[in-house]
Formats: C-alpha cells, sequence, structure tokens
C-alpha cells in the first residue's frame, strides 16, 4: 500500500494543463480589466471632447443658427438676412440651445463606443461677458455602461459611470463687434467734459436737496 500511495503522488499528469488554465485565466481576467479601464478613460474623453467642440462650433457660427453644424457652410442668403436688433432677443440663444443639443446628441452617438443608461442631458446656456462680447456653455451629463465593466467591480470602480463636462467658447461676430464699438466711439464723441460736468453737478445737487430733507 505504501508504494501505491507514493506512486500516486509522484503521479502530475495533467498538472500542466490544470496550471495552464489557471495562469490563462488569471491573464484574460487581467486583460478584461484594462480593457474595462481603457474604455472608461476614453467615455470620459469624448464627453469632453463633445461638450468643447460644441461650444467652439456654436460660438463660431452663433449668428447665423440656422447653418449647418457639421460643415459650418454659411451661405449669402443668411449673411443678408441677419438682423441689426439680433441680441435684443432671445431668438438666437433659444435657436442656438436647439442646435447644440441636437449636434452634442448625435455627436455622442456617433463616437461613443459604451451603452448608454439614460439619454443624456444637454444644457446650451448663452452668457453676456460685456456690451460687445458673449460666450457659449454647454454642459452635458450622460451615464453609460462601460464595456467589460464588471471587471471593474472587483478593484472598487462601478461598471456604470456617470460624466459631467462643461465646454466653453466665445462667440465670433465681428460685424455685431465693429456696430458696437462704433456705437460707443460716437456716443463719446457727443459727450463732451462740459456736458459730463453738467450731468455731475445735478446729481450733486439733488444729493444735497434729498439729505437736507432727510435730516
Amino acid at each position: 500500500m505504501r508504494w501505491l500511495k507514493a506512486s500516486l503522488l509522484r503521479y502530475e499528469k495533467g498538472m500542466e494543463m490544470i496550471e495552464g488554465m489557471i495562469v490563462m485565466t488569471i491573464m484574460v481576467f487581467v486583460l478584461t480589466m484594462f480593457l474595462s479601464f481603457g474604455f472608461l478613460l476614453y467615455q470620459q474623453l469624448a464627453v469632453y471632447s463633445v461638450a468643447n467642440d460644441t461650444a467652439s462650433r456654436l460660438a463660431q457660427s452663433y449668428a447665423y443658427p440656422d447653418s449647418d453644424p457639421v460643415m459650418g457652410f454659411i451661405s449669402r442668403t443668411m449673411k443678408c438676412s441677419v438682423s441689426p436688433f439680433r441680441y435684443l432677443t432671445g431668438h438666437l440663444s433659444d435657436k442656438n440651445a436647439e442646435k447644440g443639443e441636437t449636434y452634442a446628441r448625435w455627436s455622442l452617438e456617433q463616437i461613443s463606443f459604451a451603452n448608454e443608461v439614460s439619454a443624456p442631458e444637454i444644457e446650451v446656456r448663452t452668457l453676456s461677458d460685456s456690451f460687445a462680447q458673449r460666450h457659449v456653455e454647454v454642459e452635458i451629463s450622460a451615464t453609460y455602461e462601460i464595456p467589460f465593466g464588471g471587471a471593474l467591480v472587483y478593484f472598487g470602480i462601478p461598471g456604470t459611470v456617470t460624466y459631467h463636462a462643461v465646454g466653453y467658447g466665445s462667440c465670433v461676430d465681428l460685424s455685431n463687434y465693429i456696430h458696437s464699438v462704433d456705437t460707443l466711439n460716437n456716443l463719446f464723441t457727443l459727450v463732451d467734459s462740459k456736458t459730463v460736468g453738467a450731468i455731475d453737478s445735478i446729481f450733486s445737487m439733488i444729493h444735497k436737496v434729498a439729505n437736507l430733507f432727510g435730516s
């Protein structure tokens, strides 16, 4: 019986196959983890790129909301139909918000490898920096299920990730800028130092009268 037990302990046939299966399993798991992490970083970069690209394209053709955001072509008819009072209403802001949201959704569908858990939330805002300068903000919040994300769970990273990105772009409208600067220059030429002094005296007198009645 002893020689039978010793022969069984020395019997190693098939051990190489078992060891190979263990090594292959570990290698597949590590490779899947690296792939999942790569998809994680890629999707984050994709959302940031779409936010910045959308803001840049909107800013470059902000005065022409009907232009194609992909090609950026502006026809002669569009240029001739631009109203000189286009910034006095919210028409441009609303049209560009709709245009930017449509383009951002289309771009995310084109470059994303991950599956959408829900529809991305996209908000386009136009902010006024000064009298003749505005900028566009594109905010995107999207939740995706990362391919092979199950491997990331073992490292404390969820397989479903929500990305948040904000893109900025300064509006390019040279005609509006030139007209605004010319208008301000004309106003300053009409108002000289004597007029400014007279206005200042009137306000000073009103202030003194108000203090007199207040006391």
